[in-house]
């Protein structure tokens, strides 16, 4: 721009020339002084326009700096951004390449759970076709959708076949209303319906089954299914029958020959009892040997009447529950000692209250009594109680002539295991089941540790009362 103004003013300069020259005549002192003027006057604008170019290329160059710092800011920039994206899209990459891998690998997973699927549902049906119980699948009116082998064995028809028919024309027609009913509460909802129907094979004879229905429902808007599971019972119901017949026909004979023990039992305790009042007479009026025979005759009589006490408390304890109650362990100890008021027996009493029967009596009589047949007319017997926890022990000792330690555990099984004479551990063994009916537990010591000669201790535990 500055250079076409300087282009202008020289052609202004040469205007102005060639008008002086023109108007002078060609007085070249004239011309010489105004040529002068105008080349100091061209110096000058020379000047200024070489100084203002200057200036704008000073300008320029600025601009031209300023553009390029710009351009390698932005060049910088880009280069930056470049690198940041490439680093991105390598970051993108491995991911990428990881996502795949990931994918790659639950494709494999997917694949070997479908083969696993399709292996499960391959071994359902095996099960399902083989199972011992007969299963089927109907919709809720009974239509037969599937059906097991057994299923079809039960019907009497092949479970092929059985595919579209309904179930309730195989039910007898008084199973057939309590069939639909249960239908009903299974498609409302309700828990597994279980019950007992009787259904029709074809071409045989009637079933007696155990039917469970179970509701499944694929959606929420659908139908449910009804999944059947169907036992045919009818030989257990035949055994349970039979079984039912056989115990009244026990429980006939056993009341049968409860009446007969009954009986004889209280008509042979009456004879007893009449025969030692006889004896009782007769051996005041004897002498000498009749006189041993006698009393041995008595003492025959009192084990036979002890033997009928405790057949008819063993009896009792079978045949009756009775509920266990607070009793007084003092009054039945005391008695029992006074039943042998001629023995020598120390007790000291006790306050204890024991979890028994009326009963309870029974097992210090037996014990008391056991010391007394077993020892020497001066045999002596000591009681003690004991509080141990929850429980209280009883020992009854004597000093008789003990028992072997051979012996302390077969003693109470002699009755079970038949190792007896007549009537002989029958005592002891009642104590036991007593003892055990009540909650404890009985067994035999040494009265002194070490010397079964010098008699034997029965110690037994009973619960304390609350």
């Amino acid at each position: 721009m500055k250079f076409s103004a300087m282009q202008h003013k020289k052609a202004e300069y040469v205007q102005q020339l060639q008008a002086i020259f023109q108007e002078n005549g060609g007085n070249s002192a004239t011309f010489y002084a105004v040529v002068q003027y105008l080349f100091e006057e061209l110096i000058v604008d020379w000047s200024r326009a070489v100084e203002d170019l200057q200036q704008e290329n000073a300008t320029l160059r600025r601009g031209m700096d300023a553009r390029q710092s710009l351009h390698r800011d932005a060049r910088t920039a880009a280069l930056e951004q470049a690198r940041t994206y490439a680093e991105e899209l390598v970051t993108a990459n491995e991911e990428l390449e990881a996502a795949n891998e990931m994918l790659n690998s639950q494709n494999e997973e997917l694949t070997l759970a479908q083969k696993i699927a399709v292996m499960e549902r391959e071994r359902y049906y095996e099960l399902f076709d083989a199972a011992p119980e007969g299963y089927l699948v109907t919709d809720g009116s009974g239509r037969i959708f599937e059906a097991n082998r057994t299923a079809g064995a039960l019907l009497a028809i092949h479970k092929e076949s059985l595919i579209g028919r309904n179930l309730l024309n195989f039910a007898r027609a008084g199973s057939r209303a309590r069939l639909e009913v249960m239908m009903v509460r299974a498609i409302r909802g309700e828990e597994r319906q279980t019950f007992e129907a009787d259904l029709l094979p074809l071409m045989e004879r009637p079933a007696h089954v155990s039917m469970s229905i179970v509701p499944v429902r694929l959606g929420e808007n659908m139908e449910p299914s009804l999944r059947w599971m169907i036992q045919d019972i009818s030989d257990r119901k035949q055994t349970e029958e039979a079984l039912r017949r056989l115990n009244r026909e026990v429980e006939a004979a056993r009341d049968e020959a409860n009446l007969y023990v009954d009986i004889l039992t209280h008509d042979i305790r009456n004879t007893e009892n009449v025969s030692n009042l006889y004896a009782e007479l007769l051996v005041d009026s004897l002498e000498g040997e009749g006189a041993r025979h006698m009393a041995n005759l008595q003492r025959s009589i009192r084990r036979s009447i002890e033997i009928l006490e405790n057949v008819s408390t063993i009896r009792l304890i079978h045949r009756t529950v009775s509920e266990l109650r607070s009793v007084d362990l003092d009054v039945a100890i005391q008695d029992a000692v006074e039943g042998y008021s001629q023995s020598t027996i120390r007790y000291e009493g006790t306050h204890h209250r024991v979890l028994a029967d009326d009963l309870l009596l029974v097992i210090f009589n037996n014990l008391i009594g056991n010391a007394v047949k077993h020892g020497d007319p001066g045999v002596g017997i000591t009681i003690r109680v004991e509080e141990e926890g929850e429980s209280v022990c009883v020992s009854v000792e004597d000093t008789g002539p003990g028992v072997p330690d051979s012996e302390k555990e077969a003693i109470f099984h002699r009755y079970e295991q038949k190792k007896r004479g007549v009537g002989e551990g029958l005592g002891l063994y009642l104590v036991q089941i007593l003892v055990r009916r009540y909650g404890g537990r009985i067994w035999v010591e040494d009265r002194v540790p070490g010397c079964p000669e010098e008699g034997a201790a029965f110690l037994l535990t009973l619960r304390k009362a609350v």
